[in-house]
Formats: structure tokens, sequence, C-alpha cells
């Protein structure tokens, strides 16, 4: 199933869900070399300018969201630099809402590099760089303060979303996600890693915590919780769930044959996901059942491993191809 006909058949089956989003977000450029004189000589290669746009799992998960009819709202401080005002426009490409979304002197800017190319034998390698506008190597983001930008969004916020996201246990993000949750949103994080004390205040503050099983392997942890859902992606295995301690039930992977690019897989998993809950009239975690999730991850599944046939997190949507 394309992937437009998806999203008509879904987006008319909800009314009009709301999601504010905050954490990681990047502008990507893309490229993917060719070798003419084969990968045996990968030293000669011609290089290709794939897409520059938006990125990082919030961006992405606002990307996405937006194209299934949500009314998403990125949260988000960037800089005035050309890559920090091309990710406005980009968000704004791809439908999201960005009043709150600022461009000041003051504000940050990531930008991931990513070359898609081959080693000497033909297999795929892909490189991934961080950094900055102005040439600097590290990324540069600025998060909104505990002390006085956290809330006064909060109380200058005069609705209340179906979903909060965030993908950064920042202070201030940690914040947003009690106050939120305490107002009626249902609370989705999605870390890097779990480690740190940030990292399990973070998860207190949630409903719906997915994290990857090769960044977060020792889930003992997932015990002490009884009123959460747990999501572990893991890669060609497929994931797992455990809803409010119940146990953990597998989901085998579904598979395709034509794979460019798993970058933003796991993005299009958490995507597709909400909006089957959405669909199932299940955005909260009382709601759920192993049933609604198992089914809502089934869906996500398909649309995840569809994505993989692109070249870019959002390739299969992108006009910028």
């Amino acid at each position: 199933m394309a992937l437009s006909v998806y999203k008509e058949e879904h987006k008319n089956k909800q009314t009009m869900k709301k999601i504010i989003g905050t954490g990681i977000f990047n502008w990507d450029s893309i490229s993917v070399r060719e070798y003419p004189q084969g990968p045996q000589r990968n030293r000669i290669f011609d290089e290709k300018l794939v897409v520059e746009e938006v990125g990082g799992t919030c961006g992405n998960v606002m990307c996405m969201l937006a194209h299934f009819g949500w009314e998403a709202f990125p949260v988000t401080n960037l800089d005035r630099s050309e890559e920090g005002l091309g990710m406005t426009e980009s968000l704004k490409e791809y439908g999201c809402d960005c009043r709150f979304v600022t461009n000041t002197d003051e504000g940050g800017t990531t930008i991931l590099t990513i070359k898609h190319g081959l080693d000497e034998n033909g297999n795929k390698r892909t490189r991934v760089m961080h950094g900055s506008p102005g040439g600097s190597r590290f990324p540069r983001r600025r998060h909104l303060r505990l002390r006085d930008q956290a809330p006064a969004f909060i109380e200058a916020l005069d609705f209340v979303p179906d979903v909060f996201f965030f993908d950064d246990p920042a202070a201030g993000y940690r914040y947003m996600a009690r106050e939120l949750r305490e107002k009626g949103a249902l609370v989705y994080f999605e870390p890097s890693a779990i480690k740190e004390k940030a990292d399990f205040e973070s998860i207190a503050a949630s409903d719906i915590i997915k994290f990857s099983g090769e960044n977060v392997q020792d889930v003992s942890f997932v015990n002490n919780y009884k009123d959460k859902l747990f999501i572990q992606t893991l890669g060609s295995e497929g994931l797992r769930f455990n809803l409010r301690g119940e146990g953990w039930v597998n989901l085998p992977p579904v598979e395709n044959g034509n794979v460019m690019d798993w970058e933003g897989a796991g993005d299009w998993t958490t995507s597709a996901f909400l909006n089957a809950l959405a669909e199932a009239d299940a955005l909260s975690i009382k709601r759920l059942t192993a049933e609604v999730v198992k089914e809502a991850l089934e869906k996500a599944q398909i649309v995840a491993s569809k994505s993989v046939s692109f070249i870019g997190s959002k390739g299969m949507i992108s006009k910028n191809y």
C-alpha cells in the first residue's frame, strides 16, 4: 500500500489530534556516493546531494504525524543561520504549526551530515557526522530553560494536546512532561539511553517509553513500573512491549527485501503507532490493552518496513527528492 493511500484511509477515521513535541531537531544533509570504477576503487566517486531538510527524532515525528493529519506543534529554539531558518521552513512544508518555533541569535542549530556509500566489497556503508553552522564539529542545541522558559510556555499554552512527545531528558522538558500529563495529555518519551537520574525522572513523568535494544540492553528497571507501556525495538528481530509490568510480548519483524536506508524507521514506528492508537480511541494509558497495543504496533511495523526502501528518514513522503 502506498503511504499516501495509508494516510487518506486513516486520516478520515479520526478527529484531528494535537501533539506537542520537543527535543532533538537536526538539519539533515543527505548525500549518496556513486563509484564509476566500482566499489573496489571506492576512493574514486561522484557524490550527489539527495536532500537537505529538518530531521532528528522529534523533528521527524512531528513531520510524520502532520502527514497523517495531526496538528503537530514542534517546540524548539533555533538560530538565524541558513540551516536554522531552513529547518523552520521545512517543518512548515511538512504541515507543522510553527508558532512555538523561534529563530534567534540565542538559539542553536545542529547539522547532521549523512553520506551513503559502499565499502570495497560492495556492502552499504553510512557515515554520520554532527556539527553546527559555521563549521563547528559539535552539535548546538538550546533547550527550554527550567527556571523561566518551560514554566512560561505551560502558563501561556491555551490548549492541552492529546500527546506530548519528548526525546531529551533536559530539566525543562521533564517539567513540561509532568505538567501536561497532569492536565491529561498522553506523554511519550523516546530516549537514546537510560542510565542517568534525568532519564529515570523522565520515565516517571511519562506514559509510554520507547527505546532501542541496541542502546538499552538492561531492562530490569521496567519491573519497577506498573502504570506504563515500554516498547523496545530489536532491529532485525522485530520489537517487544511490556504493558503495566505484565511481561514482555514479542512481535516478529516485517521483512523488506529492498532496504535502502534504515534511517527513520524507528520514527515511523512511533508516528504510525500513535496514529493507530488514535484510530482505536486509545490515546490514554488507562485505555490500553495488550491487544490494542499489539494491533497498533503491527500497523506501525508495516509502515516502518516500507520506509526503509527510500533514502532519508522521510524519503517516502518528502517533496524534495
